[in-house]
Order: structure tokens, then C-alpha cells, then sequence
């Protein structure tokens, strides 16, 4: 495997798509969404679980230009992903908060403990199986549990978390990142050595 510059839709993408593979979920129950509160409840399944864009910050060292023919070019950034997972809980009259935070099925903490396995010390990898961060993901923090009502849904509470992680990888735009030496002129191949030829894929579909 060889570790590639990206794009941050690409972190994105991979995020969910590590995700849904861990926990066991689809695009329907694992999602993007612009807020961590997410606007729409998927209908069934006993949680879900959205992933949002939060700050990045740039390494004002690791910057250089984003432009062929030389593929040399970066801008270092560490962005942070917000994982928000959605508990559906059943209510009784005792309220057992230890049920509801510990419980295998329904438990906040199970959960967490699930998503923190998914994430925590793994890179993110391209569809050809190609490594984008420069470091490990780790987390950054944890929000409180919460029970939340939807507005819309009466008799519906959710149990909601939040863990932050951080994913640090290197921007390449997107001319760049579909380079394959079946798209480059002769001219841009003789600009290149023989590291970034071996470093291209044949074609651009097995860049991503």
C-alpha cells in the first residue's frame, strides 16, 4: 500500500464507508450531514449514526502548489469528524439509566465503545486500497449522553452521542488526484521521475 494525497471529500467518504463496514450499516443508517444534529430519522433499525465535517487547521510548513506536472504539491491539513450516534430508546416508569447507557442493544456506552473500535488507531484507505492519512485516526473528545425528543415523532426519545476524531492528511486537488498514465500526455510523462510513474495508477478509476 502506498500513502496517497487526497481530497476532503475523500476522508469523508472513506469515514462512512469504514464506518457502515464495522458497525454493520448502510448508507441509509450511517450518513453525512452538513450539522451533527441531523435534520431527518431514517425509519427503522434500533440506531444510526451521522458523520459531520467540523474546523481543520493547516501546517503553514507543509504547503506547496497544487499543480502539475510536478505532483509535488501539498497543503497539510488536520480536520476534525464529528460521529454522532442515535440510540432509539424505550421508556418505562423506573427510567433505569444504567440499562440505558450499559444495555447491549441500547446502551449509549456500548455504542460508543463500538464506534471508538471502528475508528480509533486505523487509517482511511482508497477503493484500490491505498492509505490517505499521515497519521492514525485518533479521537480528540467525547460529548455527554443526551435523551432527545423529535419534535415531529410524539412518543419518540433518542439516546444521542458524540466522539470527535482527527484525520490528518495531505490535499491534493482534484486534477491531481485522477491523474493515471493513461491520461497524461508524453510531454507530462517526461516531466516525471521514476518514484511518481510507479506512484500513478493505470487508469483514473483505481486512483480513487
Amino acid at each position: 500500500m502506498t500513502r496517497v494525497d487526497t481530497t476532503e471529500s475523500i476522508v469523508l467518504d472513506r469515514t462512512l464507508a469504514r464506518l457502515r463496514s464495522e458497525l454493520d450499516m448502510d448508507e441509509r443508517t450511517c450518513y453525512a450531514s452538513v450539522e451533527p444534529l441531523a435534520p431527518v430519522i431514517p425509519m427503522g433499525g434500533p440506531w444510526f449514526v451521522a458523520v459531520s465535517l467540523r474546523d481543520g487547521t493547516f501546517e503553514g510548513s507543509e504547503q506547496g502548489r497544487l499543480t502539475l506536472p510536478t505532483l509535488s504539491g501539498n497543503a497539510t491539513e488536520a480536520v476534525d469528524l464529528t460521529v454522532t450516534a442515535y440510540v432509539r430508546m424505550a421508556l418505562d416508569s423506573s427510567d433505569h439509566a444504567f440499562r440505558r447507557l450499559s444495555d447491549t442493544s441500547r446502551g449509549l456506552l456500548f455504542r460508543k465503545r463500538q464506534i471508538l473500535k471502528a475508528m480509533v488507531g486505523w487509517d482511511l484507505l482508497t477503493g484500490s486500497g491505498n492509505e490517505v492519512l499521515r497519521s492514525l485516526m485518533f479521537a480528540t473528545r467525547a460529548a455527554r449522553p443526551m435523551m432527545v425528543r423529535v419534535d415531529n415523532r410524539p412518543g419518540l426519545i433518542l439516546g444521542m452521542l458524540q466522539v470527535d476524531f482527527r484525520a490528518v492528511y495531505d490535499w491534493t486537488d482534484d486534477t491531481v488526484s485522477s491523474l493515471a498514465l493513461s491520461t497524461l500526455s508524453l510531454q507530462q510523462l517526461s516531466t516525471l521521475t521514476l518514484d511518481e510513474l510507479a506512484n500513478l495508477p493505470l487508469d483514473s478509476l483505481s486512483a480513487l
